[in-house]
């Protein structure tokens, strides 16, 4: 008995029986066992209390007026399914305990009560609702740490970690869920690749957090800060005017470009480059735009978007001409146009010059001038040498003169010329004298010791 006192001492019942003796009986049992203990006459009397509070065993008989021990067990269950439910009765129709089964009735004691068995069930009973409870609890517990772990995992999502502002996923997901006229600031800090290169990557991170510190001691509330990449914060706002922002814009350049950065035993000062944009779409793209256009011209400036800049017509034209590039170098479409160096002495072909020319779609021939830039641009300059060397090996095989080709710094800095060259001079069998590589200009020292080493 004390051990079921021990599982069951924190349990609250509700026990009906419509027979006052057994009731009054059974009720100082229980009152010794249990946490509380609530008693009814009939069903209608049980169902009443049931509405109004929670238990966590309910105990019934079957027989009784009003309503009987099926009818409230039904309206308990349609209630509350997982209520814990015992009948006690002297009722053992086979029907009564089918339908009692079926309703989910965790046990079913018949009188007259024998202890052994009432000590047994409650036992049972309790164990079952230790269970639950355990399990409940064990469930809330986990979905409150996954609720706390998905918190925090969306806020590192989108705070930078350095500085506390926000990053670039928070920008990103702001911008495509608004679609107000807003301002932004772009603030590129000038040389951080050489900055890092000499303080470290330690150090530039206290760089970085000084700046930080002095942006937002400038910044009012209205005005959301990111840090958007290693050296880069964005301010955002939806409340001001252009006017206000540039003033700000000066104000911070002016401020950063006196503020001195202590570390170790270095003292540094920096400067920024801001791009400023405003419209309702295309935000961050168009200040980007703007920072490529101030840092053409130099560090430490503040360029203002403005619609068809040189670097959005060089966009325009990239994706005009990329499918026709790709074209010509798939169809091979570069031929090879062989222009003679005559020795004016002697009015002899001393060599000749290949020229690259395209083939365009209507089968004109043009020169690449018109879109050479996309190609270096885009990486496609050493596409279109391969088949100039190729081309024109296949012409000169025929032949003994000398001929030059032109390479540029993307053939060198792309690795395939040495090997590329080799594999074609011994397929067409052609003399390694008589092909003369002319370097474009505009090639670097770096770029001229790789022709060297050619």
């Amino acid at each position: 008995m004390e051990e079921l006192k021990k599982s069951v001492e924190n349990l609250t019942i509700l026990y009906a029986e419509d027979e006052k003796t057994s009731r009054e009986q059974l009720f100082g049992i229980f009152n010794l066992l249990f946490k509380s203990v609530d008693t009814a006459f009939d069903g209608e009397d049980a169902f009443e209390q049931y509405s109004q509070q929670k238990y966590d065993i309910v105990i019934t008989d079957i027989s009784m007026p009003r309503m009987n021990g099926i009818e409230l067990i039904k309206k308990i269950k349609k209630q509350n399914p997982s209520q814990n439910i015992i009948i006690i009765s002297a009722h053992n129709n086979a029907e009564y305990l089918l339908e009692a089964i079926e309703m989910g009735v965790d046990s079913f004691i018949i009188k007259p009560l024998q202890m052994e068995q009432l000590i047994l069930v409650l036992s049972k009973v309790s164990h079952q609702i230790y269970a639950k409870k355990l399990s409940t609890r064990y469930h809330q517990q986990l979905e409150k740490a996954i609720e706390e772990k998905t918190q925090k995992l969306a806020k590192q999502y989108i705070t930078d970690e350095l500085t506390g502002f926000f990053n670039r996923n928070a920008l990103i997901n702001a911008s495509r869920s608004s679609d107000q006229q807003h301002i932004i600031l772009l603030l590129n800090v000038d040389n951080f690749d050489n900055i890092t290169i000499t303080y470290g990557y330690d150090n530039s991170d206290i760089i970085i957090q000084s700046l930080a510190n002095v942006i937002k001691e400038y910044i009012p509330k209205d005005i959301m800060l990111y840090r958007i990449n290693s050296n880069e914060f964005a301010l955002v706002t939806a409340t001001k005017e252009l006017q206000e922002m540039q003033l700000l814009a000066q104000t911070l350049q002016k401020t950063i470009l006196q503020h001195t950065i202590t570390f170790d035993a270095f003292s540094i000062k920096t400067s920024v480059t801001i791009a400023i944009a405003e419209g309702k779409s295309d935000l961050v793209k168009n200040a980007y735009i703007a920072l490529k256009e101030a840092q053409k011209i130099g560090k430490n400036r503040i360029q203002i978007y403005q619609k068809d800049s040189p670097i959005e017509l060089l966009q325009s034209r990239i994706q005009e001409y990329m499918p026709k590039l790709r074209r010509i170098v798939a169809k091979r479409y570069v031929v090879p146009y062989f222009q003679p160096i005559i020795n004016n002495k002697n009015n002899s072909i001393e060599k000749y010059e290949c020229l690259a020319r395209v083939i365009d779609d209507d089968g004109n021939i043009q020169s690449p001038l018109e879109f050479i830039d996309i190609a270096e641009l885009t990486g496609m300059i050493p596409d279109i040498t391969k088949i100039m060397i190729d081309k024109s090996f296949q012409t000169f095989a025929k032949n003994d003169y000398e001929f030059s080709i032109n390479i540029s710094e993307y053939d060198l800095n792309d690795g395939y010329l040495e090997e590329f060259l080799n594999q074609k001079i011994k397929h067409y069998n052609i003399e390694v004298s008589r092909v003369v590589l002319e370097v474009l200009e505009g090639i670097s020292a770096i770029g001229a010791k790789k022709v060297s080493n050619s």
